[in-house]
């Protein structure tokens, strides 16, 4: 009877692993879209009328489109350069359900005051190096050779075109 038991639970085991193909997998090469590696320019951003927006508006202050630029590298890592002194950096795979970039965004030490609340909250995922991090899905709306359009918030799109290495 304990042998039949035993069986069981390795069966379970099994299935168990063989139902989640990324147990225990780092990130391939396989769940990168050949596409997206390069680095792309920003070039415009349009609302959801297809208008050219050139000016945004926040609680804060006003903001002109110009960015970011994109780099997306065959080894799973990205980078999003906003300014000279601000880029976020992390790693990234493409989810081909969702038709989307799903970016780890890594916080970099020391932490800043965001990062610190996010962390606190709960909303910030610990890798095993001990590395804090948040998810930042990007859904793909054109994806060719030489451009890539992103969705945004309130069915905003983020156009790009890729630079000529």
């Amino acid at each position: 009877m304990k042998n039949i038991a035993l069986g069981v639970k390795v069966f379970l085991i099994l299935i168990t692993i063989l139902n989640f193909p990324s147990f225990g997998q780092t990130l391939n090469t396989d769940s990168l879209k050949k596409e997206l590696i390069g680095t792309w320019k920003f070039v415009e951003l349009r609302d959801a009328g297809n208008k050219k927006i050139d000016t945004i508006k926040h609680p804060f202050g006003y903001e002109i489109p110009e960015g970011p630029l994109l780099t997306y590298n065959v080894d799973g890592t990205y980078s999003k350069q906003f300014t000279p002194k601000n880029t976020d950096k992390g790693k990234w795979h493409f989810d081909n359900a969702k038709k989307a970039i799903v970016h780890h965004l890594y916080y970099t030490k020391p932490y800043d005051f965001a990062s610190k609340d996010l962390i606190a909250r709960g909303q910030a995922i610990k890798d095993k190096s001990g590395e804090y991090y948040e998810i930042i899905v990007d859904k793909i709306i054109k994806l060719s050779n030489d451009k890539l359009i992103l969705l945004e918030r309130q069915d905003r799109q983020r156009t790009f075109r890729k630079l000529v290495d």
